[in-house]
């Protein structure tokens, strides 16, 4: 799965347009309140990551198209509306569009910085004659814990611990990664035969290529510590 980590998902710059330009869908969603880094762009996803330091809010916010919410680094949420505080652990996945109900805020009322991965899918037209792989990552050697499933995506779970190995397997289009916490990995593939090994901070994102199953493709983790990562994938 790491093969990705090295030219195939560099991250991408955020493009400057005209100031009177219409700003997109996508460019729309987000929290006005807090500075945002774009860590991934492409045709199909825009990601960007958030610091929310203890005491600061979100400020209001909408979701006008389809996103999901990635919690790199869990807290305390204190609605700014009725007070209710909410506890989000790391990992945790929460989705959001135009159906959801307009948020007047939230506060962080822990004492540490939270840290989130908002990942809003753009608008898509697919041509005529295309028919896209849907399914769920398997890997033969982890169980893989199902967070979350609907119309548009599929969100899955795994940890890989010291000294672990996937198993051979394949990977859809237009999936993409979010490490709640790395490592060190090394990624193999059989046909071409090829090998990488590589470190991988917390909260890193990554588009990864579609692998066919027959080019024997896995990765393990060589470091000493578990890695944890949210799988997403895009179904339409």
């Amino acid at each position: 799965m790491y093969l990705a980590l090295t030219a195939a998902t560099a991250i991408a710059a955020v493009s400057v347009t005209a100031t009177t330009a219409e700003p997109s869908p996508a460019e729309r969603s987000g929290y006005a309140q807090l500075a945002a880094r774009v860590v991934l762009d492409n045709t199909r996803v825009l990601v960007k990551a958030y610091t929310l330091a203890p005491g600061q809010s979100t400020g209001a916010h909408a979701h006008p198209v389809p996103e999901i919410l990635v919690f790199v680094r869990g807290g305390i949420l204190k609605s700014e509306s009725d007070g209710r505080s909410v506890l989000w652990r790391d990992g945790r996945v929460a989705w959001f569009d135009a159906s959801s109900v307009a948020d007047p805020g939230v506060v962080n009322a822990g004492d540490s910085p939270i840290e989130v991965r908002e990942v809003i899918l753009k608008p898509y037209a697919a041509p005529g004659n295309h028919t896209q792989e849907q399914g769920h990552l398997a890997y033969p050697n982890i169980p893989l814990e199902d967070l979350l499933e609907n119309a548009h995506v599929i969100v899955q779970r795994f940890v890989m611990n010291p000294g672990q190995w996937e198993g051979v397997h394949a990977h859809h289009p237009n999936t993409l990664y979010v490490y709640i916490k790395g490592g060190r990995y090394v990624s193999e593939t059989r046909d071409p035969p090829t090998r990488e090994e590589g470190d991988t901070p917390d909260g890193y994102v990554g588009w990864m290529p579609a692998i066919d199953i027959k080019a024997g493709h896995q990765s393990g983790n060589i470091g000493s510590t578990p890695s944890d990562v949210v799988w997403i994938a895009l179904k339409d």
